[in-house]
Parts: structure tokens; C-alpha cells; sequence
């Protein structure tokens, strides 16, 4: 049920969504204590394996060094190259692209070239600045600042549920990308409420769930959505497939938004981790990855329909992000001319719980270190 009946004021000012300042505030305030999934064990899987992300204007390398995941800041101490500029790879060493000095798993150098043309060895202000990293399930989440709470932490009270969803029963079936011209918040709003699924969704949702079928749960970090998918021929053949795989069918949607950006959506046959990171005022970048039911029985019969799971689940799930899509645009450039306060009804009770969340945390802790400080 809804928490709220009567409709909610909109908090944030439609300039909100478009100034550098707020950009600039929301980088330090909300993102850069933030964990942020980035990756899979399974994109890491061989010692040498290395994968990089501009995040944040931050631009970071992971790397496999002998089976222990190492995240550094892709920029040589020596003249100020990235390290590498390729997505992906496999290296021996870790190693620059320009003059070729080498890094060890600690970030400490390696083997430099003509070593001696470097004396006297300043030896600690030669090291790559590290970052933290931790895993939920074979999602690999990375942590742009010094110090903060653990990733079990962060995600606490969610960290029990989401842990053996990303894997175990399910197996990472896709990631993907997509840039979108508006500021990050019309994303992670548009996923907050599902008022809008009549309008966008008339194919695959059509229609929101009532309101005695829609339960809300709103808490300081986390607000989630859970309903009861209806009993037609996708969601039957859905519970035959689950139960086919050995799996137990509760026939349960659940969405749930650890603010400021992770999103995770489950039903019986997928889990999905998607996440919205702020690339300017008004563009952004969406990142999912779909984990899809394998289940624990084997044999033919069962790979197969896991193999059909994984293909329908990730063409339902890539239409409902280009449904989603055809929208921000309009709604980015309607933020930047309106004279209107906004409202939120009942329905969209999260956006409000979100927006109070915004406001909270932009407003301090004033002692963080600006980015540019931190050469993020």
C-alpha cells in the first residue's frame, strides 16, 4: 500500500536538473562516498585481465593480479598518462603505454626503464593511487573515496538479499550501456514510480499495478516497490520454466533503490543491478547488468530453457530501457524551461522520499575535500 494519500510537494527546482552547481555538489556530497557497480568477477576472471571506467570524471583501471582485484587511478606518477586507454585486456605486467613503467599489485613500482636517470628514488610519491574495492554476489563495486563504511555496510539492510542473487542460481547474462541527454536524476526518477507505464510501457508493462497490489517501503537510504505480477500466460509460463530449473517460484516483483543510484529489480527468472551515473548537468550515462535464473539442475533440457530465459529476458529488458529513453530527452528540456513547482502524487511517493534524500546530503558534511583537491 502507499504510505502517503494525498499528493507530495516536488521538492527539487527544475534548476535542480540543470546547473553545474548542483552537478558539482551531487559529485562530492553524493557520489563520492557512493560504492558503484562496475563490473563482474566473471569480466576479471584471468590473473592479468583489466578492465577501465571513466567514473565520475575519474578515469580508473581494475586489474586481476593473480586472483586479487586492485583498482588504481589510470594515471602514471611519472609524466601523467593514463596507463592504457584500452576498455579491455590482458597484460603480463601493468604497465604505462608512454615510457613503460611497470606497477605491482600495491601500486608500488615495478621495473622502470633506465632507472638510474631517476636518482635520487622518490619512492612514495611514485605509486598509483589505489581505490577500494569489494564484491556483492560476482558484482564488483568500487569506492572513490579514502575511507567510508564497507560495501556490506553501505548496502545494509539489502546486502543479505542481493549477495547470492548475483550468481549462485543465476548467471551474469549481459551488460550494457547507454548514454542519455538528461541529468541523471530524471533516470533514477523515472524508475521510482510506475506511473508511467500506460503511456511508455504500452507493450511490455501496459498497465500499473493498483494500488491494493503495490506495496511501498521508504527508508533513509533505500525505498522499495513490490507487487504481485498478474496470473496470465507469460507469468504461467514463467513459474512452469522456474520450476523446471529446480528453483522455488514466489511470484514476486520487487524493485529496490539503494540512493543515491543502484537500482535492483528481481522476479522469479532475473535479477538486475542497473545504475545511473551524472556525466554533466544535463547528460548521463546507464549502466545494467541482467543476471538470469540457471538454476541447479542439468542436463539438455534444463540448458535449454535456461538459454531461453537469457534471450528473452535481455531483449524485454533492452525495450523497456529504449521505452524509458524515448522520454528523457523531452523531459530534460521541459526542466529547463519550466515555471512550474511540480507535484507528486501518491504513486510517486519515492521521488519525494529521493528528492529529501538529495537535499539531506547536499547540504553537507561541508568537511569533505573538494574533488579537484583529490586530482579526481
Amino acid at each position: 500500500m502507499f504510505t502517503n494519500q494525498t499528493h507530495l510537494q516536488h521538492l527539487l527546482r527544475p534548476d535542480q536538473y540543470t546547473s553545474e552547481e548542483q552537478h558539482r555538489l551531487e559529485l562530492r556530497h553524493l557520489f563520492q562516498p557512493a560504492w558503484h557497480p562496475l563490473a563482474t568477477v566473471g569480466d576479471l576472471a584471468k590473473p592479468g585481465d583489466f578492465l577501465t571506467f571513466d567514473l565520475l570524471e575519474t578515469p580508473i583501471i581494475i586489474r586481476n593480479f593473480d586472483s586479487e582485484l586492485r583498482a588504481f587511478l589510470n594515471v602514471c606518477p611519472h609524466r601523467h598518462s593514463k596507463l592504457t586507454e584500452k576498455p579491455r585486456g590482458n597484460t603480463e605486467k601493468l604497465r604505462c603505454q608512454y615510457h613503460g613503467w611497470e606497477y605491482n599489485a600495491d601500486g608500488h613500482t615495478g621495473k622502470i626503464p633506465d632507472a638510474m636517470a631517476f636518482r635520487p628514488w622518490d619512492r612514495e610519491n611514485s605509486c598509483l593511487r589505489p581505490f577500494r574495492v569489494e564484491t556483492c554476489g560476482e558484482i564488483v563495486f568500487v569506492n572513490l573515496s579514502d575511507n567510508g563504511v564497507s560495501l556490506r555496510e553501505w548496502l545494509d539492510p539489502v546486502w543479505e538479499q542481493w549477495q547470492p542473487s548475483y550468481g549462485g542460481a543465476f548467471r551474469h547474462a549481459a551488460t550494457w550501456e547507454r548514454d542519455f541527454p538528461c541529468n541523471w536524476k530524471v533516470v533514477l526518477e523515472n524508475s521510482l514510480e510506475s506511473y508511467h507505464i500506460p503511456q511508455v510501457h504500452p507493450k511490455t508493462f501496459k498497465e500499473f499495478s493498483e494500488e491494493e497490489n503495490s506495496w511501498h517501503e521508504l527508508t533513509e537510504n533505500f525505498t522499495s516497490y513490490k507487487t504481485v505480477p498478474p496470473n496470465d500466460i507469460a507469468t504461467r509460463m514463467s513459474n512452469w520454466m522456474v520450476r523446471r530449473l529446480g528453483h522455488p517460484v514466489r511470484n514476486e516483483y520487487w524493485h529496490r533503490v539503494r540512493h543515491p543510484h543502484i537500482t535492483a529489480a528481481f522476479l522469479d527468472v532475473i535479477r538486475m543491478n542497473q545504475c545511473v551515473f551524472p556525466t554533466g548537468p544535463r547528460t548521463c550515462r546507464y549502466r545494467s547488468m541482467l543476471f538470469t535464473l540457471r538454476g541447479h539442475r542439468r542436463g539438455p533440457f534444463a540448458w535449454g530453457i535456461y538459454r531461453l530465459l537469457r534471450s528473452i529476458s535481455n531483449m524485454v529488458a533492452h525495450q523497456i530501457v529504449e521505452e524509458d529513453g524515448t522520454i528523457y530527452g523531452g523531459v530534460q528540456k521541459g526542466m529547463e524551461a519550466s515555471p512550474h513547482r511540480g507535484v507528486i502524487g501518491t504513486r510517486e511517493e519515492r521521488i519525494y522520499h529521493f528528492q529529501e534524500y538529495v537535499n539531506r546530503e547536499c547540504r553537507g558534511p561541508r568537511e569533505l575535500p573538494l574533488l579537484d583537491e583529490r586530482g579526481a
